[in-house]
């Protein structure tokens, strides 16, 4: 496990947003507070996320205006992998949802084989 120590919180967002979007199109994990309420969420990710079957990917002017909102609010959008969907008959009919992931908060990524703990 690698520990990476950055005081700096600009610095910060920056490293761990190079350390997410280097997966590609691999399965990564992140573990992170919400800024909501202060609990831990962990999360199995992937990028480049295309045409999901059962999850909406975000398209045409809500894209670029979900890009902006990403960089003024220091996010990024991947899609969740773990997430469970069910249709109106409260059955499974899927897996994956696009989510945000508040670059400040991030405490522990793995990619690409490679563990970083974040303080």
């Amino acid at each position: 496990m690698k520990v990476l120590e950055i005081q700096d919180k600009k610095k910060r967002v920056s490293i761990v947003k190079g350390l997410i979007l280097s997966a590609g199109n691999h399965i990564g994990s992140v573990h992170f507070r919400k800024r909501s309420d202060g609990s831990k969420r962990r999360m199995s990710y992937r990028l480049h996320v295309k045409e999901p079957t059962y999850a909406k990917a975000p398209s045409g002017k809500k894209s670029y205006k979900h890009r902006k909102i990403n960089d003024e609010n220091d996010l990024v959008t991947v899609f969740d992998c773990n997430k469970i969907k069910y249709n109106h008959k409260d059955r499974i009919c899927g897996r994956g949802e696009y989510r945000s992931i508040p670059l400040d908060t991030v405490y522990r990524i793995c990619v690409n084989g490679e563990i970083y703990k974040v303080i």
